[in-house]
């Protein structure tokens, strides 16, 4: 008798292990308390997977005040970032490009390689749809 759930099993087991091993290669996460805030300042280089499910290089720049600014293909945004529950909740001010107008909003959390260097890993909304973004920076 064939089971029918079979190639699902298979597939939610290669679905963990991607994610298990993303996870171990962008570090261990770990909380972000308020006052690392102004630790996480300067700037940080990665990718954003745009709501079309291409991605581009960008770069995420944070102020000591929480001000931030992204830059990435044809878009810019700014905003400002704060720390909730143990991760950085960004929310759009203003933007330019297909993703940077409108609103958007994303958190991100923190984890460090084995290497010390810094990533930031965040998931979010736009008036564009859904977007993913990874950036680091060396600690």
């Amino acid at each position: 008798m064939v089971n029918k759930h079979s190639p699902w099993v298979f597939v939610m087991i290669a679905a963990f292990s991607m994610i298990a091993f993303g996870c171990a290669s962008s570090g261990t996460a770990k909380p972000i308390a308020a006052s690392d805030l102004s630790s996480l300042t300067g700037k940080w280089n990665g990718w954003v997977n745009l709501p079309t499910g291409g991605n581009v290089p960008g770069t995420w720049e944070l102020s000591p005040n929480g001000d931030y600014t992204t830059r990435a293909g044809a878009f810019s945004a700014t905003g400002k970032a704060q720390v909730k529950a143990g991760a950085l909740e960004l929310t759009s001010t203003g933007g330019s490009g297909p993703l940077g107008a409108g609103q958007r909003s994303a958190t991100a959390m923190l984890s460090e390689r084995e290497d010390g260097m810094l990533v930031l890993r965040g998931h979010g909304h736009s008036n564009a749809g859904p977007f993913d973004f990874e950036v680091t920076r060396q600690k």
